[in-house]
């Protein structure tokens, strides 16, 4: 009796064993397309603001398409294309499902025939769902728009408005709870009404705080930490919006928001590609201040480790280009330079007498500076009497330094405290940054930089933006 009680438990044991091989590893997803002629379909996916090609496949037989591999698929929304017209469809992937079939007809991408996987199957009866809701709550809403709304009508209307919001929101609120774990229940989340409560108060302080809760709870029902979430047609535009239309528009601002989006994202793809997009939309970035929002990403993130991704001769070129850009942030102290007039004199910027000072960097072969003096000088003529002194100070050293006062009197600067350095002594085009002109900063009694890079034709607004004590 032992040896055949054995002998069961070793067969259980093989059997366990022969089962465990046949465990499939890798993805492959099974296309048919019946009526589609082109020997080409392109596999897709979201990522943040693009569409990424995952393969591009060719038939095994007509209409007949495999995508597969060893590894498996990134979770995530991708699409099926067309060729040549570019037509497409969604399809999830889950990390949980990565065998299965998908069929349909060439011209009816939307209607998608999903064997193996229920997380598609749930998201198009969903779809299906509000398919059919959608006319419905349309023609309700275009009638309730005609009607009155003291008519009886509307109030039936409405109602059954009403009715036909609370049936999509059950359904969405039943998929979510029964499916928690699927894309579906990710994207239906990811795009849930914000509901805003009641605030009391003036009617400024009522929508203030109202918009105060939208923006603080702007992201409650989205999963960043998801690893399924970068690949999805509705992140980017979330954080767009947040970044750009809820948050305040000044780096320090800006820079708050980044590390709290970074915060939730970091340990996936969604963090790398952030952080990345967010140091390269700055770079490029020509608002005055945005400077300082890749100096923190650089000092805070890549200098720390925090993107190993970057090769070491990439991540040289980055910190150098910050800090060339560090010294001269808002809110920075330039240093004391020494400059020279015509005659040799010296002259440094503690010798300004006034509140506000004007640098103006420029060159004599330099086109945008002959198009910007006539500003720069209608500037000096209104403000000089203004407790605000504007210097000129050419770029050109050595043999090139004579130039600069032969053009000053052409191009009807004298009224500048005309300034140079024709050995660069004072290393001004490393310590601000001089590497295009012109150049202009406005400096504050301190010698703290207010702002910069402005167009000389904004000189006479900003300066009275400063006077008026306005946040730059």
């Amino acid at each position: 009796m032992r040896r055949i009680i054995l002998s069961c438990f070793c067969f259980f044991v093989l059997l366990a064993f022969a089962n465990a091989q046949v465990v499939k590893s890798g993805h492959q997803v099974d296309f048919e397309i019946n009526a589609y002629e082109n020997d080409t379909l392109i596999v897709a996916y979201y990522y943040g603001d693009r569409h990424l090609v995952q393969d591009t496949l060719l038939a095994v037989k007509p209409g007949k398409f495999v995508l597969k591999g060893d590894e498996p698929l990134n979770p995530g929304v991708y699409l099926m294309m067309t060729k040549p017209e570019g037509k497409y469809s969604q399809f999830l992937v889950n990390e949980n499902e990565q065998f299965f079939k998908i069929k349909c007809k060439a011209g009816e991408l939307s209607k998608l025939k999903i064997k193996g996987s229920n997380d598609n199957k749930l998201f198009y009866d969903y779809m299906e769902f509000l398919a059919e809701m959608r006319p419905r709550a349309e023609f309700l809403s275009n009638e309730i728009k005609e009607l009155d709304s003291s008519d009886p009508e509307h109030i039936l209307k409405s109602r059954a408005l009403e009715k036909l919001d609370k049936q999509v929101l059950e359904k969405q609120e039943k998929i979510v709870e029964e499916n928690p774990n699927t894309i579906t229940a990710m994207l239906i989340k990811g795009n849930k009404s914000i509901d805003i409560p009641d605030f009391e108060g003036s009617d400024d302080e009522i929508q203030q705080n109202k918009f105060l809760y939208f923006r603080d709870h702007f992201f409650d029902f989205v999963d960043l930490g998801n690893p399924a979430i970068i690949r999805t047609p509705f992140l980017h535009q979330k954080i767009e919006r947040y970044v750009e239309k809820l948050t305040y528009q000044h780096p320090d601002s800006i820079i708050h928001s980044i590390d709290y989006l970074l915060s939730k994202l970091e340990g996936g793809d969604g963090y790398k590609f952030y952080l990345s997009y967010f140091l390269n939309d700055a770079a490029k970035s020509k608002v005055v201040g945005h400077d300082a929002i890749y100096v923190h990403l650089m000092d805070n993130y890549y200098s720390k480790g925090k993107a190993p991704w970057a090769d070491d001769e990439n991540l040289k070129k980055l910190k150098k280009n910050a800090d060339r850009m560090r010294p001269v942030l808002i809110g920075k102290t330039v240093d004391d330079l020494e400059l020279f007039r015509e005659d040799g004199s010296p002259f440094k910027l503690s010798d300004v007498s006034t509140s506000y000072t004007v640098i103006m960097f420029w060159a004599p072969d330099c086109g945008h500076c002959k198009k910007a003096m006539p500003d720069a000088i209608a500037f000096n003529e209104k403000f000089k009497d203004k407790d605000v002194s504007f210097l000129a100070v050419c770029t050109k050293t050595r043999d090139k330094y004579a130039t600069c006062w032969e053009a000053i009197e052409e191009k009807n600067m004298q009224g500048f405290l005309n300034l140079g350095d024709e050995f660069h002594k004072s290393r001004f085009k490393s310590k601000l940054n001089v590497r295009t002109t012109p150049l202009i900063f406005i400096l504050d009694k301190n010698r703290e930089i207010l702002i910069k890079g402005i167009g000389a034709a904004q000189l006479e607004e900003v300066m009275n933006q400063i006077f008026a004590g306005a946040d730059l």
